[in-house]
């Protein structure tokens, strides 16, 4: 499986490394993100923020804001900045232009100006362009293409994406989620994987749940016919085992004594995003993560409820394993068939 922040570094070490996407998905604070972990002193060009937006963008991703030199260039100065970049560069350990698109008016002249010179700077030192649209001789000459992007669902969720879609230097990369989350920075999903161990029995937890036999990093399914069932059954559950509950939707009846501390109402995918995060980075450390909602996530979003079923299946090698409370009812497909266990309550 590959380690996106890690395979991001990487190829961001060498060449000429592109990174594309509508606007609005995260393009800038992605290069910002990788310029930040290849370099010490990255001269930074920009046709479109000025540096005090930049610098935000900066903070916001968990990049060091010392480390970049911004140089605001309008458009209608776009023609010295290659000249501008040669007589400067000799200071600096690696360059970012964003967009590489507001530097020439015609494809022609950008194709001309990112073969002929940014590409060969490349061969020195990493170089990084954000580009707007979609001009594939810059896609072609690029030696890491990495795409951002992001689609608001029907929950009026906002989801992004990112892919590393070719790299002469190591495999493309399947496409990850991740998010900004506040005081950290970029925060990716990994894929969901379960640990390669033998299986290890969990007795006490099969018993309480009224099961036969329960294993380490399974995802159970409760399901009751009404809120209150299920209320009951979390409250026991957190009466016997250090849980944490995130409600995805608009929650199941919460129990009365269930602790503040450790429950999450997830208006945003972003909310989901921060709890996996938490978890990943042992802030929070539950022996059961527990969620409701799915079913009702896929009835109105589709298919879309895959992502929010790869970000919850991701935490299961951190906890002990995984409780999905959900209203009985027909279809929900797609939720019902990441199940390992599906009980009634």
């Amino acid at each position: 499986m590959h380690n996106i922040v890690f395979v991001l570094q990487e190829v961001a070490t060498k060449g000429f490394t592109v990174v594309y996407g509508p606007p609005g998905s995260g393009k800038t604070s992605v290069a910002a993100k990788m310029a930040d972990r290849v370099a010490n002193r990255i001269f930074w060009i920009s046709t479109n923020e000025p540096p005090g937006i930049l610098k935000e963008v900066f903070m916001r991703v968990g990049a060091k804001a010392e480390k970049f030199y911004v140089f605001d260039f309008p458009r209608a100065f776009r023609g010295n900045v290659a000249k501008f970049i040669a007589d400067h560069i000799h200071e600096y350990e690696a360059l970012v232009v964003d967009a590489v698109t507001g530097i020439a008016a015609q494809e022609e002249k950008l194709e001309e100006l990112v073969h002929g010179f940014l590409y060969q700077l490349a061969k020195d030192m990493p170089v990084v362009a954000v580009v707007e649209g979609t001009p594939k001789k810059i896609f072609y000459i690029a030696d890491n293409l990495v795409k951002v992007s992001y689609k608001e669902n029907a929950l009026g969720h906002t989801v992004r994406y990112i892919k590393l879609v070719k790299s002469r230097f190591a495999p493309p990369s399947e496409r990850y989620l991740f998010d900004f989350v506040e005081g950290v920075g970029l925060v990716y999903i990994y894929t969901p994987q379960r640990p390669q161990v033998a299986k290890i029995t969990l007795e006490e937890d099969a018993a309480i749940l009224g099961i036969n036999e329960l294993y380490k990093s399974q995802i159970v399914g409760v399901f009751g016919k009404d809120k209150r069932s299920l209320a009951r059954k979390l409250q026991e559950v957190a009466q016997s085992r250090e849980l944490f509950y995130l409600s995805l939707f608009p929650p199941t009846t919460l129990p009365a004594d269930l602790d503040e501390n450790k429950v999450k109402i997830a208006t945003t995918f972003k909310d989901l995003v921060e709890t996996v995060y938490e978890i990943y980075s042992g802030r929070l450390k539950p022996r059961v993560f527990a969620v409701s909602g799915l079913r009702d996530i896929e009835r109105i979003a589709g298919n879309d409820v895959v992502d929010y079923i790869n970000a919850v299946a991701s935490v299961a090698k951190y906890v002990d394993y995984i409780l999905d409370f959900e209203i009985e009812a027909p279809g929900a497909r797609i939720v019902d068939s990441f199940l390992d266990i599906k009980i009634e309550t």
